[in-house]
């Protein structure tokens, strides 16, 4: 495995340059460096968002309950897991989670209810437009499906059943968590109230709750370099030459050690000011920018 974009190079070299490492190129990555660096980087990475509510990896969803489809016709063309279907009548898409059955399958990421009775096609569907506007028929987009062909003709099936995916047990529904989530802050619903019937729990990338909706709040991830703040930015490359001095030879020195140390704390403490400005709500009290640290 290897670096695969320019701003990943980039972002590596000033890592090497804070140690006065050797630098690398996205054409060759076989050093001792581009290894090290290689090594450490996804962990230290991911380690870094979830340490802390990153305002500018802060992000809002809407979540919708996971839900077992059950067909009436075998598709002549299975659905997989990871295959985004579409109900033609109502123009609701869900994503395939898993497959119990040929004609049983859990659904995640829906964008809202399929019509009783209404077709379902794995294939692509598109909404109609005349003269540049979408056309509507009993408040309702019209979305065209193009029974014709060959691709999704066979993988078109009807009259769904849709039902609530429920946990095992303790609780009714359960939302699974975006794609881009790396850590939850706060289900909205929550605040202001602490009845059974308004608690929830994360089980893996699930919420499990009681609640008919789910809203949440959540710190998501980031992989190009070219977005990150630049506190975070500045964190992560400390970070990272932390973990490379006593990985790359001629490195090493308690003076260089003593110095990022030094430079990581003064890091910390400014992104703790920073972010606490720009998440100042009032009569809140929030834990975890008050006890965020070294």
């Amino acid at each position: 495995m290897a670096f695969t974009t320019a701003s990943e190079i980039s972002f590596i070299n000033q890592v090497l340059d804070r140690i006065a490492a050797g630098q690398i190129t996205l054409a060759s990555q076989t050093s001792v460096e581009a290894l090290a660096a290689y090594r450490h980087w996804q962990l230290t990475l991911d380690s870094l968002i979830r340490s802390f509510t990153w305002p500018f990896l802060t992000d809002r969803a809407t979540l919708y309950p996971m839900k077992t489809l059950l067909l009436d016709v075998e598709p002549t063309s299975a659905f997989s897991v990871g295959d985004t279907i579409t109900g033609i009548t109502s123009g609701v898409t869900a994503e395939i989670y898993a497959v119990t059955s040929n004609t049983e399958y859990q659904l995640i990421y829906t964008t809202g209810d399929f019509t009783d009775g209404e077709t379902i096609t794995n294939g692509t569907v598109e909404v109609v437009y005349w003269e540049g506007i979408e056309v509507d028929y009993d408040d309702k987009t019209v979305i065209w499906w193009d029974g014709s062909s060959a691709s999704q003709a066979n993988l078109g099936t009807g009259y769904p059943s849709v039902t609530n995916l429920q946990p095992l047990f303790g609780f009714t529904y359960q939302y699974y968590l975006p794609d881009d989530f790396a850590r939850l802050i706060s289900v909205y619903e929550e605040w202001g109230t602490d009845l059974p019937d308004d608690r929830w729990k994360r089980e893996g990338q699930r919420i499990l709750t009681n609640y008919t909706t789910c809203n949440v709040i959540y710190v998501k991830k980031v992989t190009d370099p070219d977005d990150f703040d630049e506190l975070f930015a500045e964190l992560l490359l400390l970070k990272m030459a932390k973990k490379l001095i006593p990985a790359i030879p001629g490195t090493k020195s308690k003076t260089l050690v003593d110095e990022i140390n030094e430079d990581l704390k003064d890091a910390n403490r400014r992104a703790r000011i920073v972010c606490l400005q720009e998440d100042n709500q009032s009569g809140r009290s929030n834990w975890n920018l008050a006890r965020y640290g070294t």
